[in-house]
């Protein structure tokens, strides 16, 4: 017996002429496709507009997701984001697909931010380097707490009192 199973998923991120951020993401497996239309306010990365479109799941209660979506306007990226979004979005009630999409819109933004600035932060001395990231910090205080490097004990964080 042979089995198949195919997934492709692309996020994208866009600036928009206003200063947003808009971000979609696509998803289609051999069992699921769908896609998520978000629209995120700069700097406080607060999610102004989503919508969701799931074509094909598994899961009845995905396909709903065109009014569960609208949970998540007002949320911000930041601490806790991944427990809000769950809550919102999953559990035994909701759909576990959209709740991951609009997770992965979340990182995508963090990563807009984040990959430039760590390309430029590739040149100078070690302090200099933090400096920069303290100062991208600064700009987007929403950064803090969000991975692994901007956490309270991280070096980056170092006299930002953020």
């Amino acid at each position: 017996m042979t089995l198949s199973f195919v997934r492709n998923k692309v996020v994208e991120v866009e600036p928009l002429a206003d200063g947003n951020l808009s971000v979609s993401w696509r998803l289609v497996d051999t069992f699921t496709a769908g896609e998520i239309r978000t629209t995120f306010q700069i700097p406080d990365l607060e999610i102004i507009k989503a919508e969701a479109r799931i074509l094909r799941s598994p899961h009845p209660e995905c396909l709903e997701a065109s009014k569960q979506i609208q949970k998540i306007v007002g949320v911000r990226v930041g601490p806790g984001v991944r427990k809000i979004v769950r809550g919102l979005l999953g559990g035994k009630c909701g759909c576990e697909e959209l709740a991951e999409g609009v997770l992965e819109c979340c990182n995508a933004v963090i990563l807009h931010f984040t990959v430039p600035q760590i390309q430029e932060n590739e040149k100078g001395t070690e302090e200099e380097r933090k400096k920069k990231f303290q100062a991208m910090l600064k700009f987007n205080p929403r950064l803090a707490r969000s991975c692994i490097a901007f956490a309270d004990d991280s070096p980056l964080m170092e006299g930002l009192h953020l």
